[in-house]
Order: structure tokens, then C-alpha cells, then sequence
């Protein structure tokens, strides 16, 4: 038969089962191929292939709180829907109490002085968080309400429970979580003559101001039910981390419910990655295998380096002859995590010269992460010169990093703290190089003074522009003189004549504004964030001959440098 009648043929059979719906005779169209999953080689045969965090990240908390101690800043303005709730809440605080004395301050007109501002309180507590763990909450005045300013103050202790959706409902009906309260961070580099910073003084932070009340069970929760690996990766939890008791403990098909063990509890995040990256194999050869599959992966360009190295990591010392062929690699990120793999392992004597050469490298972008994991080995007695010898850097960000370093491994050779009163603690690190003065921002507040007698230069005459405190001396042979405006009432305070060291500047704005044990006026009782801003704008006006460097937020790595000031680690969020 020619071609051309069976083309005719083939197109009338086609046409006459599409009418009578025989699919025997319906030319189908090929089903799409499946794509393949590809799983990246940090996560291939980890728990985090088969199972997720149940918490899967931070827990989100909040609340309704009441800010005091702001003078005239604060609002008369209470919302409706919130004030039975303060009412009642200042009531549970012996305010507005007969039994308690207190009973002329009646809880409605405290909540409607401008001394006072209504707040919302937020924070997130990290996963797996023990009992007592700080963590830094943010408050904000309400919109409805017209608080100008929330510096100087303090917010009033306040319970913290779950923001499902961003929600928070005032007493209920979940339980609380944590509790909140203390004094009030706002940015320093906030200008309260431009415009558009004068929103963002409603807003601040509490250092370290929250804490949890109680754990959240911590629990590996299975993409897919299957009692074998869930049993399967309790005994893989329990073999690699148990101690003298397990870890883990499969309460179904479907969950594993996991302890973080006493030798992790101080930093139980960096336990739970470990968790997550540990690989499922059970012996030696096939961890070994494991660990030269992630040497493999590593020099791919698309390879994380610090996911991988934390695979090792999990494995344990069985990887550890894989990884030591990695610490001459001539890819410095390759090489420096594998030696941070290796010292973290406790191979001191080849991972330790590695991690020590990356210390000292000024201008690598790993010399920073260098001197954290310095900070990270307490037993490695060898860093301690290094660390030493970097608190001299040319670099301000080295120096601070150096000294956060000795601070976690309980080096104080260098550092003479001071606690000014209960605010926060003053540090004086001893320094042959120029003056610089360095304030943290989260977990907790410390000003850390670098080099040796830092003073106030003379003559001076100082004040902010709110007037909230006056420092000065005219004439170089006179004392230092200082005192404060009180916002409640708009006088000044006694003066204060001291010497010109910032330290003892530092120790007269921050101690309480009662009487010590000779009966004086023992200080100004400024908060820390304010003691912060008059030391970043004294050094501006270069009052104090240093630079001032901010500790930056965590996850924020741009880093500004106000070129006319000297200032670095400039915060870089929206809230600020």
C-alpha cells in the first residue's frame, strides 16, 4: 500500500476511536519526567535528610508591657481594649494596693502620666533553650499613642507568651514562656534633630532582658513514619553523643525526643547542628567513607563549606585522617575549615597552627572566625600569645575579637573588670595601641575601654542636645564637672567633680543616684544606653581622643565606618 494511504489510513483510525473512546487507538502524550531531587552532600544521609527540628527554628513570644522613667516622653494614651488588663496588672504589682501601702497610686492614673508608655514586647527564644536563658526582647510604643521617646526607660516586668501568627492577647490564653523587663537600648547613632530618626526613639531593645521560664521539649519529628529509623536514629544519637546517660529517647514512628547533654548545655545551639548534621551510618568504615564523600564535595564551587565542615564535625574524630589532608589545601576557606574541624576535635597540634596562621593574617576575611574559634578552645594554650599580641592590632574589629576571645576562655590577664552598679560592667583591657572604646548591643551590656589611663581632654564643655547632661571643665587645671537635667521635673542635679579619667566618667553617669557607704551621692543613674550615646557623641566631638565601635547585630555583617569619627560596626537593621 502506497505511503500515502496509509498516512490517510492511520488518521481515520485515530479520528474514529477518539469518537467511540477506545484508548487503544488515542496517541497519548508522553507524561513528563519526574525531576530528580537533588539533595546537597551536606545534607545526603544526615538526619536532616530523613527528619526536622520540631521547633524548626525560634520560638516566638511576646506580650503588652509598661515602660517607665521617661520624664515627659512617655503618653497619656491607653487603649481601651488594654486598660482593665494594666489595671490589673499594676494591681498584681502592689500598685494601687491598700494592703501593700500603695493604694494613693491608683493604677489609671499612673498608666495616664507621661512618665509612662505602654509598649508591645517581643523576643524569640532559641530552640531548646534551658530554663534561665537570656535573650534580648524589642519594644515598641503603640501606634494609637503618641510616646515621643523611650530612652532612659525601664520596662516593668512583664510575662511573655507564644505569638501564634504575630497575635498576642493580653493575659492569655496560653501559658507564659518567659518573663521580660529591664532597661531600654536605643541606637546610639540616632539623631533627635533629623526627622526621619525621631520615629525610631520609639523603639529599642532590652539587652539580655528576657528570660525563659521552662524547656520546650526538644523533638526530631520524621518527614515519614517509620519505627525502624526512628529506632535507628535514636541508637545513632545515643552512640554518638551519650554520655553517661542517652540523648535520645523514639517515643513513636514519628518523633525522637532528644536531651541536650550536661558537656553542650553551655552552647546547646552549636549541639543541636551537630545533631542535625550527623550522618546515619553506624561503623567506622562507613563514616570514614562519609567523611571523604563531604573532602570530595568541598572543592566544588558551589560547596557551603561551613555545612560540610559541621559533618565532620558530627562524625566525630573517625573523620579526622580524612580531614587533616585537607589543612594545606591551597583554597583558604577549605583549609580553614577543616582546621576548624580539626582543633574542634581536639587536634591542637597540626589543626591548632593552621587556625593560629589564619589569626594572625591581617586582611583575610577568615581572620575574625579565626580568633572566635580561639575563643573556642580554652585547652589550646598556645593561643593565648596570639590573642595577647592581637589586642594590639592595628584593626579595631581584631582587637575586639580578641578580646571576646579571652573573655570565653576565662583569660582576664589583660582585663580588669568593673561592675557599675547593677547596670552593666566596665572593662578595661590593657593596650599599647591607640584608644578605642567598644559597647555591646545584645546578650549583655559591657563597655570595654582599650589602652592604658583613656581620659576626657581638657578643656571641655560637653553637653547632648536634649541637655540631659552637661560635662566640663574651662580651664585645664581644674577638676571635671559633671551633672544631669531630670527629665520628670526639668532641674539639674547636684554636680559631681571628679578627675578626667573615662573611667571614673564612665562609673559617675552609671552608678545608682543613691547614698554610699560615706554618705554621698554615689552617681548620676544614667541607663547604659544612655551612658552608650554620650560616649559615641563625645568621641565625635572629639571630647575623647578614641575611636568607638559598636558590637554589630548577629546576622549582620555590613560594617560602616564614619570616616570623620572613627566609628565602625555601625547597625544596620530597619528597626534602628
Amino acid at each position: 500500500m502506497p505511503k500515502r494511504q496509509l498516512s490517510i489510513l492511520a488518521a481515520g483510525l485515530y479520528f474514529v476511536a477518539s469518537l467511540g473512546g477506545c484508548d487503544g487507538f488515542i496517541m497519548k502524550k508522553p507524561e513528563p519526567p519526574v525531576p530528580e531531587v537533588v539533595v546537597p552532600p551536606h545534607v545526603a544521609g544526615t538526619i536532616t535528610e530523613y527528619a526536622r527540628l520540631e521547633t524548626g527554628g525560634n520560638c516566638l513570644v511576646g506580650s503588652f508591657g509598661l515602660v517607665v522613667g521617661l520624664g515627659k516622653n512617655g503618653s497619656s494614651q491607653v487603649p481601651p481594649d488594654l486598660l482593665d488588663y494594666f489595671k490589673q496588672y499594676l494591681f498584681l504589682h502592689n500598685i494601687g494596693s491598700a494592703r501593700a501601702g500603695t493604694d494613693v497610686l491608683a493604677p489609671e492614673r499612673m498608666l495616664r502620666d507621661l512618665d509612662t508608655a505602654i509598649v508591645r514586647v517581643d523576643g524569640a527564644i532559641p530552640p531548646g533553650a534551658p530554663p534561665g536563658t537570656k535573650f534580648d526582647v524589642h519594644v515598641g510604643a503603640l501606634p494609637t499613642t503618641d510616646t515621643k521617646n523611650l530612652d532612659g526607660g525601664a520596662l516593668l516586668p512583664s510575662e511573655m507568651r507564644l505569638a501564634v501568627g504575630g497575635v498576642v492577647v493580653p493575659g492569655g490564653p496560653t501559658k507564659p514562656m518567659a518573663t521580660a523587663g529591664g532597661d531600654t537600648f536605643l541606637n546610639p547613632f540616632l539623631d533627635p534633630n533629623k526627622p526621619q530618626d525621631l520615629v525610631k526613639q520609639r523603639e529599642g531593645r532590652i539587652i539580655g532582658g528576657g528570660s525563659v521560664l521552662e524547656a520546650n521539649p526538644i523533638r526530631l519529628l520524621l518527614y515519614q513514619a517509620d519505627h525502624a529509623r526512628a529506632q535507628h536514629i535514636q541508637r545513632r544519637l545515643n552512640e554518638r553523643f551519650g554520655e553517661r546517660e542517652p540523648v535520645a529517647s523514639a517515643k513513636s514512628s514519628s518523633a525522637i525526643e532528644v536531651t541536650v547533654p550536661r558537656s553542650h548545655r553551655a552552647n546547646y545551639e552549636h549541639f543541636l547542628q551537630l545533631v542535625m548534621h550527623l550522618p546515619m551510618v553506624m561503623n567506622q568504615g562507613a563514616a570514614e567513607a562519609h567523611a571523604r564523600h563531604i573532602a570530595e564535595a568541598m572543592p566544588l564551587p558551589t560547596a557551603d563549606h561551613n555545612e560540610l565542615a559541621l559533618v565532620w564535625e558530627a562524625i566525630g574524630k573517625q573523620s579526622l585522617p580524612i580531614v587533616q589532608g585537607l589543612y594545606a589545601s591551597r583554597n583558604p576557606s577549605v583549609a580553614f575549615h577543616a582546621a576548624r574541624t580539626g582543633l574542634r576535635l581536639e587536634d591542637e597540634s597540626l589543626a591548632g597552627d593552621v587556625i593560629l596562621r589564619f589569626a594572625e593574617s591581617g586582611g583575610s576575611p577568615l581572620q575574625i572566625s579565626a580568633i572566635e574559634e580561639l575563643g573556642r578552645a580554652p585547652g589550646f594554650l598556645r593561643a593565648s600569645a596570639v590573642l595577647h599580641k592581637l589586642i594590639d592590632d592595628e584593626n579595631d574589629l581584631v582587637r575586639v575579637a580578641a578580646y571576646e576571645a579571652m573573655l570565653r576562655r576565662g583569660d582576664r590577664s589583660l582585663i580588669t573588670r568593673v561592675d557599675v552598679g547593677k547596670q552593666f560592667a566596665l572593662d578595661l583591657v590593657s593596650s599599647g595601641r591607640s584608644y578605642a572604646i567598644y559597647a555591646t548591643q545584645t546578650r549583655e551590656p559591657r563597655i570595654v575601654l582599650f589602652g592604658k589611663d583613656m581620659a576626657v581632654c581638657r578643656p571641655v564643655y560637653f553637653d547632648l542636645p536634649d541637655d540631659l547632661v552637661i560635662v566640663r571643665a574651662y580651664r585645664e587645671d581644674e577638676k571635671l564637672t559633671i551633672f544631669r537635667r531630670i527629665p520628670r521635673t526639668g532641674k539639674y542635679s547636684d554636680t559631681f567633680q571628679t578627675d578626667f579619667s573615662v573611667r571614673t566618667l564612665i562609673t559617675t553617669l552609671g552608678l545608682p543616684s543613691q547614698r554610699g557607704p560615706g554618705g554621698n551621692i554615689m552617681g548620676l543613674n544614667f541607663s547604659y544606653g544612655q551612658v552608650v550615646r554620650i560616649l559615641y557623641r563625645m568621641c565625635k566631638a572629639e571630647d575623647i581622643n578614641a575611636r568607638f565601635v559598636l558590637q554589630p547585630l548577629p546576622g549582620i555583617q555590613r560594617i560602616y565606618t564614619d570616616v570623620g569619627v572613627g566609628t565602625v560596626g555601625r547597625p544596620d537593621t530597619p528597626s534602628q
